[in-house]
Parts: structure tokens; sequence; C-alpha cells
């Protein structure tokens, strides 16, 4: 299986590695401003001369990790002219740039996130913007007011929740949710419970009509006796944990072929 990577040098490197100890590994390119030793690079000036050229090389996958290419349509480029991509697309990568409409799209499915505040009455307390990694624990009214008067974005508040947090590595083909879960050291409670979410997450994708082939991160939180989620990365990035014991490249094949519900 030849695989193109469209993204920085450092996650090229990383899914390389994970190619590398795939049974069905042949080779590795890249198209990045970022130019590794290692991996034959793809140069291109537009959309597409970047797919004329994949298609040239025999690419069976190409994986697109570059956030700024999603937003310009490079997933949906991809789709038209008949090449197998792994990336979320324009609409879907809404889910990661805007907050607000992951809650509010979370909570018509009835899944936790932390409960959206109007006006602080206890601390600590989370402000947040729509961008992730953003978030700012306030501990207390004059922290709060200190940092809100320095943001330029808007802000909203969220209830601050104590507990154990943790990344689950999402792959959807189009019908199937896939995560490594299994990885994790869950207890039976919450074993049970993530696999509650799961079924309302999956739900959600199938019932929104999720189209595309992608791989995705969630964030959440074990509070209250139960999972939240904290935020969605709905693009591969140098943040990712891909901690997996199953074949890297037999779940993008599974993927594409939209097989997942079989592994």
């Amino acid at each position: 299986m030849n695989i193109l990577v469209i993204g920085s040098n450092l996650i090229t490197e990383e899914i390389t590695k994970l190619c590398n100890k795939s049974k069905i590994h042949n080779k590795v390119f890249s198209a990045s401003n970022d130019i590794s030793e290692n991996i034959p690079n793809i140069e291109y000036k537009t959309f597409q001369d970047l797919a004329n050229k994949a298609k040239k090389l025999q690419v069976d996958v190409s994986i697109i990790c570059d956030k700024s290419l999603i937003q310009e349509g490079l997933t949906e480029f991809f789709n038209k002219n008949y090449l197998n991509t792994i990336s979320v697309n324009k609409k879907w990568l809404n889910l990661e740039t805007s907050r607000t409409a992951a809650k509010q799209l979370m909570a018509h499915y009835q899944i936790n996130t932390p409960e959206t505040i109007k006006a602080p009455l206890t601390f600590p307390i989370v402000l947040k913007t729509d961008e992730p990694n953003t978030d700012f624990i306030a501990k207390s009214m004059q922290e709060l007011v200190d940092k809100k008067s320095k943001i330029t974005q808007k802000t909203f508040l969220e209830e601050y929740l104590e507990g154990t947090e943790t990344n689950i590595l999402c792959f959807w083909d189009g019908k199937n949710l896939w995560t490594n879960s299994s990885d994790k050291s869950f207890s039976e409670v919450q074993t049970d419970r993530f696999e509650l979410l799961k079924t309302k997450l999956n739900f959600m994708l199938s019932d929104e009509k999720a189209d595309f082939i992608g791989i995705f991160n969630i964030k959440l939180i074990w509070a209250k006796n139960d999972w939240y989620v904290l935020e969605f990365i709905m693009h591969l990035n140098e943040t990712f944990e891909i901690n997996i014991k199953t074949d890297f490249l037999y779940l993008i094949n599974s993927a594409i072929y939209q097989k997942l519900n079989e592994i």
C-alpha cells in the first residue's frame, strides 16, 4: 500500500513509523514544505497538480493532515478526483474550530459536555473560546475579568470538572466508528459508560450523514461517574497520540472499504 501524507514533517514521520510496522506497507510519500531526507517529497503548485502526481505514483491512500488545506477544500477535491482520502472535510472540521457548534450538536444527541455557565457564582470556572487548546481556569472573579479583557475572540464559560482526562483515537469510515478504547485501562464502569458514549457518537455521525473517511481525536474527562466530551481535534497533528495495537494500515484499509465494524 502506497501512502501520501500531506502535512508537516513531524506527523509524516510519525505515520511513516506506523506504516513501517504494517504487513501491507509499501511506500510513504510526503507533500510538505518541511522536506525530510528519508521520505520522498512531492512538490506541487495546484490541487490538480498534486492529484495528478499522486495518481502517477500509484498512491493508494492520501492522508491529509494540513488544517489550512482542509479548510481550502482539498479533501473534497481529492474525493472528486477518485483518490482514496483519509481526512475530515470542511464541514466536519467545524467540530474542532467551533466549540459552540460542537456543544449544540452533542446536546441534541444527549452527549455529555461540561455545563455552559451564564454567570459565575462559584470558582474555579473555565473560560473558553471557539479555538481548541485555549482554556483558562479562573480561580476568582478578578482572574476571570483580567483574562477576559485580554481576549479578542468570543468567549463562553463552562463548569470546572475534576477528574481523569484521556484522549480517544477514532477512525470513521462513513458508517462505522472505531476507537482505541480497548487499549485503555478503564474500569468496568468506565468501559460500560464509554460504550454508551461510542454508540451515541456513532449515531450522531450517521444521523448527520458525516460524509468523510477520517481519523480524529476526542478529549474526554471522567467526572461525576460518567464521561464528558471536552473537545474534538478533527485533523491529524503533532499532538495526536497514535498509540494503537491494531495494524495502522489495516485500519486505514478497513475504513476505505467501510468495514471498521468488522474489526
